[in-house]
C-alpha cells in the first residue's frame, strides 16, 4: 500500500524534473536563436549598410573606399561577392551609391526626382540608375546613364538630371516601373576633395512629385 501511495509523489517529481529540463532546453534554444538572428542581422547591416569604419557618407551618397583594394576589409569584400560586382579600385576611382533622396526617403520609380549639382566639373564621371537588384532599367530610349561628356549643362556649369517614368527634355533617365531605385555615381580624377568624400559638389537629390 505504501508503494502505491508513493507513486503519485514519484510521478509528480518526475514530471517536475522533466518540465524543468524542457524549460532549460527551451531557454537555451531561445538564447541561441536570438544570438543567431542577431549575428545574421548585424552581418547583413555591415555588408549592406556599412559603418563609419567601412564607408564614407556625403548626404544621401555612400561610398566604400576600400573596394577592390589590397587592404579591403572582410565586409567590403563580402559585399562585392554578394552583389557579384567587380568594383573599380578605390585607389583609381570612387563610386558613390544613393538609395534615398536628400531627405532620407527611399528612391522609388513612383516618384520623379531632380538630381542637381554645381560641381563635378573636373575630371571624368558617370551617373546611372539601377533597380533594386542592381540591373539597368530597360526602356525604349535605351538610355541608362550620363557622363561628364554627354550631360547638358547650364551656362554657369550646373546641371540637373531628371529621374522619372515619363520622357522629358534635357538630361532624363527613365525609371519605368522598376520600384526601388539605386543611383550610382562613379568619379574618376574628380579632384582631391570629392575623392576623399568630403566635397559639397556631390549632387543633391530632390523629390519633385509622386504618383
Amino acid at each position: 500500500m505504501a508503494s502505491i501511495s508513493q507513486a503519485p509523489v514519484r510521478f509528480g517529481r518526475l514530471r517536475g524534473a522533466a518540465s524543468s529540463t524542457l524549460g532549460f532546453i527551451g531557454n537555451l534554444g531561445l538564447f541561441f536563436g536570438i544570438a543567431l538572428i542577431g549575428g545574421i542581422g548585424s552581418s547583413w547591416y555591415m555588408i549592406e549598410i556599412g559603418t563609419r569604419l567601412t564607408t564614407v557618407t556625403v548626404g544621401p551618397w555612400v561610398s566604400w573606399p576600400a573596394a577592390a583594394t589590397p587592404d579591403a576589409d572582410p565586409y567590403t569584400r563580402a559585399r562585392a561577392a554578394r552583389h557579384g560586382s567587380l568594383p573599380i579600385s578605390g585607389n583609381v576611382a570612387r563610386t558613390f551609391e544613393a538609395r534615398t533622396d536628400s531627405t532620407g526617403q527611399r528612391l522609388h520609380s513612383s516618384c520623379d526626382y531632380a538630381v542637381a549639382t554645381q560641381g563635378l566639373d573636373d575630371g571624368w564621371w558617370t551617373m546611372a540608375v539601377y533597380d533594386d537588384n542592381g540591373h539597368l532599367i530597360a526602356n525604349p530610349a535605351d538610355r541608362h546613364a550620363f557622363n561628364s561628356s554627354t550631360v547638358a549643362r547650364s551656362a554657369d556649369g550646373s546641371f540637373v538630371v531628371s529621374l522619372g517614368r515619363d520622357a522629358r527634355p534635357g538630361n532624363w533617365l527613365p525609371t519605368g516601373g522598376a520600384g526601388r531605385l539605386t543611383l550610382v555615381l562613379t568619379l574618376l580624377e574628380s579632384g582631391d576633395g570629392i575623392a576623399q568624400g568630403g566635397a559639397a559638389g556631390l549632387p543633391d537629390i530632390r523629390r519633385v512629385a509622386c504618383r
